[in-house]
């Protein structure tokens, strides 16, 4: 289905499919109505040649408005040459695969959207309901107190990083004396001084050499 082009078809050339699962609420096609008197049908029907006429398989809630309420009298079409197998294929993917959008994405948008148009324009134009964009501008708000409590874990938890500390030793002498005297005081005991006997042995069973690059 390569190349395809857009043809104004005779809108009572067409005829819905018999299969078509899809249904509109109430609510949304209102909402489906006005978007068509306020923009115009700007998205083509999915037709399939059958005998003389057309059988509709994606658009057909815009293709029974556009007809019976807005006076169209031609509507742009893609025409696909399909099987009935291929053709229910297409009918139900077309009316399935449409995606969902990001919460945190549709919040950002709806509320750049709010800058110029209400919630009650917006859901005059959308197909969400005022409760519906409010619940998703709660996506945008920071709870009171919570952005506080974060810094504070992220200055907490900075403080208690752990403190690397590296040095270069160009002899072992040293290392193995403090061990000595470390074992000989009854155990490497607790805290820093611990720390730094497991260090000194950890260095000395890896046998790492001097750097003769370090200063």
């Amino acid at each position: 289905m390569k190349n395809l082009e857009i043809l104004q078809i005779p809108i009572e050339k067409l005829e819905p499919n018999p299969w078509n699962p899809n249904r509109l609420s109430e609510e949304l096609q209102h909402k489906l109505r006005e978007y068509l008197r306020r923009e115009g049908l700007v998205e083509p029907l999915v037709v399939r040649p059958k005998g003389d006429n057309y059988e509709i398989l994606g658009g057909y809630h815009r293709w029974k408005i556009c007809r019976e309420e807005l006076g169209y009298t031609t509507v742009p079409c893609v025409v696909v040459e399909l099987d009935d197998r291929r053709a229910k294929v297409l009918s139900l993917n077309l009316n399935e695969l449409k995606g969902q959008p990001a919460p945190d994405l549709l919040a950002a948008l709806i509320h750049d959207l709010n800058r110029e148009l209400s919630l009650e324009d917006l859901s005059t134009q959308l197909p969400y309901s005022q409760t519906d964009l409010r619940e998703v501008l709660e996506l945008l708000k920071v709870p009171d107190g919570l952005q506080a409590y974060l810094d504070e874990e992220i200055e907490r938890a900075e403080r208690e990083r752990p403190k690397i500390l590296s040095f270069v030793v160009q002899e072992t002498g040293p290392i193995e004396e403090a061990i000595a005297k470390g074992q000989a005081s009854g155990g490497p005991g607790t805290g820093r001084g611990a720390a730094l006997l497991v260090i000194c042995r950890a260095y000395l069973k890896a046998g790492v050499k001097h750097d003769p690059r370090a200063p």
